[in-house]
């Protein structure tokens, strides 16, 4: 045994080439039986198995089928499960017959596939007859007998597979058991081999090892005087006794170095929790002083602010236990200085009577005032902006600041000045948040006042106008009518655009109101259709509309939703030039009423799409034509779709036409959404609610081009046409 007591890396080598051979050994042991074992499990797992589980699942499905076609025939029920099993059965039989590769099963599986084609065969005559029909009772309980024999067929297959089933387990287990004698005979010899070699390596190693592992213990334990005693062993061990004791030591220094740290870092996360507590600014440096003053070994706290580039007077001062109200009388010094300990993320620290060298004649007299203490001076602000100063002072005899205190300043010195920044910021923004209230009330306020001030003497313009082509006055000659004309076109759009900037005065003030009833959405597009016909064919469009025979019901104000189709459909005319078309379409998609609007125009510019959300925006290209618009009447299309819980989606391309999607949800998908709790997509009033819109998947986000486009007639020439609603009248 004295190789082992010289190193105990030769003992550990000779120990564990002899392990390490027996553990490849023995898993080669181990590996060659259970190749063995596996190869039986193997064909019990990729061949039974599966046979079972497809004759489990066409039984399975063929008792569905069997199922469905009697419900259907005897009841009237739907062919739901009877189609789903028939759909369903053909990857079980498959399975089934590319799985048999024996004589027997092959022919237990063909007779299984002959009755069930049988089945089917039967099966197709069935579907032919309805419910009630003489025949349909016989074909049922036929239906039922050839299911019976395809049990019978089944269960002949499951019997056959037990029994191989059973074959091949118990030549698992007769493999098993060998292989399991021959492992634990090898097993056996080498755990005694393994043994002698231990018990040699214990009786060298354990016993000083383990009087290591308890002054290990011991120590971890917080018996941090334990030391490591001499018990000898080999050269390794003895040497990492001494290192144990060495780091004992060192770590007894370190541990008392890490609990200061943990102190003060606690300080300082105390002193940020206490800052970001608040956004006043007085609080947040009173919480500052107090935590450092009650936390840090010192004896008075200073925090000063930079004014007009000096370093004034203390503007809180903590001393002897408590803030003070008359603040020590400290010299204002240039900020200069501090800005660039500020910048280099620095502090200062030392004596008053002795400060370090690169502090400043100024500053050295401003020290020199506080008596003969130990200072720490750390510069705080935010950003690149120095914003004040924190300056604590101790008598010498605690000694010089410790490195650790000094960074628990500099973080709290971190946290205050991001403090401050956010109180003086919260404060600006309270200021910025009134002031844009009383803007945004003042443009509320005058938006309603001008327009309905303007609104008065336009009803003046409007009826001596009518008085004029009534020719009450006396005859119009066609020059007089012409320019009557132009003044009737020009008050139809100052009139346009009062109600627009209403109807947005009305949005913003809240008192836009929605009353919503059971309406028939096509027929409000119909109605829509019909007023812009006129206006549609002076201007040599074609307008066409296309939407369901049946009542198309949702929750809306059928005023509001006239609009708001007025809007889109003169949008599509003004826009589309001469020969060209527009096409309305009325689709239930999902629970929802969708009109498409479509057509042929000029379309959107791809970079202006993006800012087509602004109100009073119009289309570059729209302006080039010289196309009349205001930019506010798909804003108000928006507002109207939102109020009814829509969505309202448009997609364009220059020169080839742009598509208006507006989704509303229906009456019928609103309540079953309400009934069973889960917000779904009921199917409206009974169609499958898959009815296909145009095709346009309609996700292009934005508004319309100019968005203006009120309820016109044209030029206001087609007066026969009818006149629409009051533009936010409906409100």
């Amino acid at each position: 045994m004295k190789w082992l007591n010289r190193s105990v890396g030769n003992a550990l080598r000779h120990a564990f080439a002899l392990l390490v051979s027996l553990v490849l050994l023995s898993g080669v042991v181990a590996a060659v039986e259970s190749q063995r074992h596996g190869a039986a499990l193997d064909r019990l797992v990729e061949y039974n198995v599966p046979l079972r589980l497809n004759n489990f699942k066409l039984r399975s499905a063929m008792g569905d089928a069997t199922r469905g076609l009697r419900n259907h025939l005897l009841f009237a029920q739907p062919k739901t499960t009877y189609l789903q099993a028939k759909g369903s059965y053909a990857a079980f039989l498959d399975a089934l017959v590319t799985q048999a590769d024996r004589p027997e099963e092959r022919r237990l599986v063909g007779d299984l596939e002959h009755r069930v084609a049988d089945w089917f065969a039967y099966a197709a005559q069935a579907e032919r007859l309805r419910h009630g029909d003489p025949e349909a009772p016989g074909y049922a309980e036929g239906s039922r007998v050839r299911y019976e024999a395809i049990l019978r067929a089944g269960d002949a297959l499951e019997r056959h597979l037990g029994r191989r089933t059973a074959a091949l387990y118990e030549e698992s287990n007769r493999e098993r058991l060998w292989g399991l004698a021959g492992v634990v005979v090898f097993v056996l010899a080498a755990v005694v081999l393994a043994l002698l070699v231990a018990l040699r390596t214990y009786r060298a190693l354990v016993p000083p090892l383990g009087a290591m592992g308890e002054t290990l213990r011991r120590l971890t334990a917080g018996e941090h005087e334990t030391r490591m005693p001499d018990v000898g062993g080999p050269t390794e061990i003895r040497e990492l006794g001494t290192a144990i004791n060495t780091l004992a030591e060192e770590s007894d220094r370190l541990r008392r170095a890490e609990q200061e740290r943990a102190r003060l870092a606690e300080v300082a996360h105390e002193t940020a929790a206490r800052i970001r507590q608040t956004l006043d600014a007085d609080a947040v440096v009173r919480e500052a002083v107090a935590l450092l003053g009650a936390r840090l070994p010192a004896d008075r706290v200073f925090i000063r602010f930079v004014r007009d580039g000096m370093i004034g007077p203390a503007e809180l001062e903590w001393s002897g236990g408590r803030l003070v109200e008359q603040e020590t009388a400290t010299v204002a010094i240039p900020a200069e200085q501090a800005e660039r300990l500020y910048l280099q993320g620095a502090a200062s620290s030392g004596s008053t009577l002795d400060p370090p060298p690169y502090v400043p004649e100024a500053a050295v007299r401003a020290l020199r005032e506080l008596g003969d203490v130990q200072y720490l001076f750390v510069p705080f602000g935010t950003g690149g902006q120095l914003l004040g100063t924190i300056l604590l002072t101790r008598d010498p005899s605690r000694g010089p600041w410790k490195t650790e205190e000094i960074e628990a300043v500099k973080s709290v010195g971190a946290d205050l000045g991001r403090g401050l920044d956010q109180a003086r910021l919260y404060g600006r923004e309270r200021e910025l948040v009134e002031e844009l209230r009383a803007l945004d009330a003042a443009k509320t306020d005058f938006m309603s006042s001008i327009s309905h001030e303007l609104r008065s003497p336009l009803t003046s313009i409007s009826g001596y106008l009518e008085i004029l082509r009534d020719e009450d006055a006396g005859d119009v000659n066609p020059v007089q009518d012409r320019m009557l004309d132009a003044i009737e076109r020009n008050t139809t759009r100052l009139r346009l655009l009062i109600e627009d900037l209403l109807t947005l005065s009305r949005i913003e003030s809240g008192a836009f109101r929605t009353v919503k009833q059971r309406t028939d959405l096509c027929a409000v597009v119909e109605g829509a259709v019909i007023s812009m016909r006129p206006a549609a064919a002076k201007a040599g469009v074609e307008l066409t509309a296309d939407r369901p025979e049946d009542p198309l019901m949702v929750d809306g104000d059928p005023n509001q939703l006239d609009r708001a189709m007025i809007n889109v459909l003169s949008n599509a005319v003004k826009f589309t030039p001469a020969g060209g078309r527009v096409e309305v379409r009325v689709a239930l998609e999902d629970g929802y009423g969708v009109v498409r609007v479509s057509d042929t125009g000029i379309g959107i510019p791809a970079d202006e799409m993006q800012r087509l959300s602004t109100r009073f925006f119009r289309a570059s290209n729209a302006t080039e034509l010289s196309i009349p618009g205001t930019g506010l009447g798909l804003s108000i299309v928006r507002s109207i779709v939102a109020n009814h819980s829509g969505t309202f989606d448009l997609q364009s391309r220059e020169g080839e036409g742009t598509t208006v999607t507006m989704r509303i949800q229906t009456c019928a998908a609103r309540l079953a959404a309400e009934g069973d709790g889960s917000g779904g997509k009921a199917r409206g009033d009974g169609s499958d609610g898959n009815a296909p819109g145009d095709g346009d998947d309609a996700d292009a986000p934005g508004d319309g081009r100019d968005g203006a486009g009120g309820k016109a007639r044209g030029d206001g020439s087609d007066a026969d046409a009818g006149e629409p609603a009051e533009a936010g009248e409906g409100a």
